[in-house]
């Protein structure tokens, strides 16, 4: 089954393309498995033609990192987030409401994408109906994923996203 995308309902807009090619676009991906976080880290860069990918095991470290980021340090640059659902010390729907939080302008940068081995359908239906989340990516990432959610959104007079 393949999710469909929530693009009018997101506050984080099209970040996957920009006017010019983007050497600021970030991935980040939260997830407490380490080898998922290979497997992710390994598709981003062949999907996007060698961007590094930042991988958190711990939830808690990945919110400060976008506390630190965006709010302290004010950094500009958008950034895809894959974000897992099953974690122990914090779940990816905790991690969500306490980014809820975050200014307007922090959202807007941030295009998140719930990366989960759940096929629940209530898991997806509430990814789904959640404002702050693109779409839900059923694991493992791979490359064609990827690619398939920059072509979702990418018109045909933007320039394909190529690593800087």
């Amino acid at each position: 089954m393949k999710a469909q995308p929530l693009l009018s309902n997101s506050p984080a807009g099209n970040l996957f393309y920009m006017e010019t090619k983007d050497t600021s676009l970030q991935f980040v991906v939260i997830d407490d498995d380490t080898i998922n976080n290979m497997v992710c880290k390994a598709a981003i860069k062949s999907a996007t033609g060698g961007k590094l990918a930042v991988c958190y095991n711990n939830p808690v470290e990945g919110l400060k990192y976008f506390e630190n980021e965006y709010i302290s340090l004010k950094k500009e640059h958008p950034t895809v987030l894959f974000l897992d659902l099953n974690m122990p010390e914090m779940s990816g729907w905790e991690w969500l409401e306490k980014y809820n939080n975050f200014p307007d302008n922090v959202k807007e940068k941030i295009a998140i994408y719930i990366l989960s081995s759940s096929v629940n359908p209530s898991d997806i239906d509430q990814a789904h109906s959640n404002r702050l989340v693109k779409n839900y990516v059923i694991k493992p990432l791979t490359k064609a994923k990827i690619i398939e959610l920059i072509e979702e959104q990418k018109p045909s007079s933007i320039i394909e996203l190529k690593a800087g």
